[in-house]
């Protein structure tokens, strides 16, 4: 196992860790966490797909980290075009460490969202990439109660200087500009960031790389209908969908910390994608 930090101006270093296959040029499947969840919470995983016989790695997200760092509030701030710069530095870092292998970032839940907008930014840099327990948040997705309790989230966030999910059971404590960006893809159906804003939408339709799509029966937070209204945005790529049903009180969470049902679909993809 490697633990490496990554070339980002944060505040505190964020940290990636990386579990080499026996075979160095064995695909890499690269995860971005869930909001509100730590890196370490995806170790099971990630020792289950190495021992499937890939390379596996996973990246933190901001105000998720293991050593002390910043709470997201107002002196700390950030969006959906930070978060996909730290999945950008990731890549590049897994890129260095294991230059003959294929980079395919696998995101669960938000991490699908920041890998669909990485991608279509640097489609060039990657061999594929998994969308786990990810779906679209667009309220046409999910109706029009979605759509109250989403600007709630945005109201909250933008009145406090932060979301308060760790006190609310929904996601931890997080930032009100990815909250914002999170809010306005729900209210818009775009998926569009960054200062100049930028939509990222067209890109995404236009990305011809190899995209998994996995989900779970019984998940609530990541259903199969928010999941496909995310894959219907990749108009052009590869789409392959998988739907599993596991023994999990929270499917949305218990596929990573059970992961073999899940290593085996995303092991036998990554090899397809990169063959």
């Amino acid at each position: 196992m490697t633990v490496t930090t990554l070339d980002r101006p944060t505040p505190t270093p964020l940290e990636l860790t990386l579990h080499t296959a026996d075979d160095p040029a064995a695909p890499v499947l690269l995860v971005v966490p869930a909001m509100g969840m730590r890196a370490s919470f995806y170790a099971p995983l990630l020792s289950a797909l190495r021992d499937a016989g890939v390379s596996a790695a996973v990246t933190e997200l901001r105000g998720h980290q293991a050593h002390p760092a910043p709470a997201p509030g107002r002196r700390h701030d950030f969006g959906y075009d930070e978060l996909v710069g730290d999945l950008a530095a990731a890549v590049e870092t897994v890129r260095e460490l294991l230059p003959a292998a294929p980079v395919l970032p696998l995101g669960h839940s938000l991490g699908g969202h920041l890998a669909a907008a990485y991608a279509a930014r640097r489609p060039d840099r990657i061999a594929g990439i998994a969308l786990v327990a990810s779906g679209s948040v667009h309220w046409h997705a999910w109706g029009v109660r979605h759509l109250l309790r989403t600007q709630a989230v945005v109201a909250a966030a933008t009145l406090l200087g932060h979301f308060p999910g760790d006190r609310i059971g929904f996601a931890g404590r997080e930032a009100r500009g990815q909250m914002a960006d999170w809010g306005r893809w729900a209210r818009t159906g775009r998926l569009a960031f960054g200062r100049p804003r930028i939509d990222h939408t067209p890109s995404i339709a236009e990305v011809r790389l190899p995209v998994l799509g996995l989900t779970f029966a019984g998940d609530t937070l990541a259903p199969g209908f928010s999941a496909d209204a995310l894959l219907a945005m990749f108009g052009n790529a590869r789409v392959t969908r998988e739907h599993l049903e596991i023994d999990a009180t929270q499917p949305h969470f218990g596929w990573a910390r059970d992961p073999g049902p899940a290593a085996e679909v995303l092991t036998r993809w990554a090899r397809t994608a990169t063959a």
